[in-house]
């Protein structure tokens, strides 16, 4: 009897130890979540456990944490299920300080979950927004002028074995494009291919809304690796079904309410990466495969899965939306609350005049496929796509779009697709793309060395005997496809400053006005654009009123006037 007792009472010690070490433990770990410290425009990120049952956890359970900034304002964001009983609330702080959060939802094993974790200095620009007092272009969230330059990336986050496409070819192709300047890259998650990664297909259906977030969790360990080499992220989360076959189009899922709910998962899962959301790709496409439902009827839907990505997005990422061809422009979509782009075009002609036609509206203006270098999708011989036949009609079309205050996102045949629209495979490496890739970079270099959003089209200031001609056909062996103009002439100026002129294809004299009330220049400098190469062409003379030159060919020049 002595015995038991003595170890009925070692058992209780025992009992209250653990209990005691338990208490101490969570303790300690509350404290140091307390005083996680997480980088201003960095990455917090924390997981919990639901404990009740659900036939579809990403269907049937929701749940939102209310979050308390520095600044004592409250944002609502969406916490996401990342397979069997687990979500996850990731957050991007932009103000120093302590943050806290509390979780809501049905879900007893979530619902009052709280913490919270300190934003201290970094040197993290955080992603893009509407650079404020110039409206038509970008910045960072530090405020940082940001100098947008594209690459066309579609299917970045999904595996192929026929293209040897996979996590560490995109991991080489997105080394080799950082080198070359590049800062933005825009990407399907849905890929009008059909294909999965790694992690497996992204649904196991659509219709019954079955997710797969092994799919998801491979995008995220791109998504990372991408942003960690300074290149924000333009995230398309499906696409419109040109054809009727598209295995992952916005059409499949099974009504408004299910797409709408799939805009939320993405705003929660990717907003706090430095990313931009397009809501669809080619969402024209639509019209085609649903002729018993109106244009209006269907701009209307995606204008609310916009604003159910746009209120779910507590990071106020930028959003947009992409055009079939056809149309060209989404300014149609500028009234919606979540538009933030001038205009984000897919369009190959009059491609100068066409960024100014957007001017009017608020926010950047993107072409976003103005041409594909080489591309040859039906693997002739022959290079099919517009402006897309030489590195020269590349130069010509990228000029004509920044020279009218518009940004670029390029294309490579044998990268964009992830190499299905190319007869080889994947691979950045090619080096007929060489060319291309030097010279894109020469006109970035140029107007990253200027303050280029403070320059303003002027094409009214500089004049030519001759006046600038229109689109040309070029005739290849077995088609024709459009090219640029041969001969233009453009200015970008901010007055009494900086002017910027772009030509080609002038024979004789050019004339350049400096406006009213400016006091001249002294400083004239030639760009090649084909080289990247610079001289001066005035010794120092100030140049009042006007500026007058002649080039020595035809070939395309720049001329950067300033005092």
């Amino acid at each position: 009897m002595i015995i038991n007792e003595h170890l009925n009472h070692s058992a209780k010690y025992r009992v209250s130890t653990l209990a005691t070490i338990i208490t101490c433990l969570t303790a300690f770990s509350a404290s140091l979540m307390a005083n996680q410290a997480v980088d201003r425009f960095g990455f917090f990120e924390t997981s919990f456990k639901a404990t009740g049952r659900y036939v579809n956890p990403y269907k049937d359970l929701q749940a939102s944490a209310v979050i308390r900034r520095p600044d004592g304002t409250r944002r609502t964001l969406g916490l996401f299920w990342d397979g069997a009983d687990v979500w996850k609330l990731r957050i991007s702080p932009d103000l120093l300080g302590e943050w806290r959060f509390n979780v809501r939802s049905a879900d007893e094993g979530l619902n009052g979950q709280t913490g919270q974790f300190t934003c201290v200095p970094s040197r993290r620009k955080g992603s893009i927004q509407p650079m404020p007092g110039y409206a038509h272009h970008f910045a960072y969230q530090d405020g940082t002028p940001f100098l947008f330059w594209g690459d066309t990336a579609w299917a970045l986050y999904q595996d192929e074995v026929s293209e040897k496409l996979n996590r560490e070819a995109v991991y080489h192709y997105i080394d080799e494009r950082a080198g070359q300047g590049i800062n933005v890259m825009h990407s399907m998650l849905l890929q009008e291919a059909g294909w999965g990664n790694r992690g497996g297909d992204p649904f196991d259906s659509m219709a019954r809304e079955t997710l797969n977030p092994a799919y998801w969790q491979e995008i995220d360990v791109r998504l990372r690796y991408l942003n960690d080499k300074g290149i924000i992220g333009g995230l398309v989360p499906a696409w419109g079904d040109k054809r009727k076959t598209e295995p992952f189009a916005w059409r499949l899922f099974p009504g408004l309410e299910a797409r709408k709910r799939y805009a939320r998962y993405i705003a929660s899962r990717y907003g706090a990466y430095d990313v931009y959301f397009i809501v669809s790709g080619e969402w024209h496409a639509e019209i085609r495969t649903r002729p018993n439902v109106t244009e209006q009827a269907i701009r209307a839907e995606f204008i609310e899965i916009g604003n159910a990505l746009h209120e779910s997005d507590a990071h106020n990422r930028m959003v947009g939306i992409h055009p079939m061809t056809q149309q060209g422009s989404v300014r149609e979509f500028n009234r919606a609350k979540w538009m933030s782009f001038g205009d984000y075009q897919q369009n190959y002609r009059s491609l100068h005049a066409r960024i100014l036609e957007s001017r009017p509206y608020p926010g950047p203006i993107v072409n976003s496929e103005y041409g594909y270098f080489l591309r040859d999708s039906d693997f002739d011989g022959e290079v099919d796509k517009n402006n897309s036949f030489s590195a020269e009609a590349m130069r010509h079309a990228t000029w004509d779009i920044v020279m009218a205050g518009g940004y670029t996102v390029t294309g490579y045949g044998t990268t964009y697709m992830g190499g299905n629209r190319d007869k080889g495979p994947f691979n950045v490496d090619d080096p007929r793309n060489d060319i291309w890739e030097r010279q894109y970079r020469v006109a970035q270099s140029f107007l990253s060395g200027l303050d280029w959003w403070k320059l303003q089209p002027h094409d009214d200031w500089i004049s030519y005997a001759t006046p600038r001609s229109s689109d040309r056909n070029v005739r290849l062996a077995s088609r024709t496809l459009l090219g640029p103009p041969k001969t233009t002439y453009w200015l970008l100026a901010e007055p009494g400053k900086h002017y910027v002129a772009y030509l080609r294809g002038l024979k004789g004299k050019v004339t350049i006005d400096f406006g009213p009330g400016a006091a001249g220049v002294d400083k004239v400098r030639l760009l090649n654009p084909r080289t990247g190469e610079t001289r001066s062409i005035n010794q120092g003379t100030i140049v009042r009123d006007r500026f007058e030159w002649s080039a020595p060919d035809t070939e395309d020049w720049v001329l950067h006037l300033s005092n």
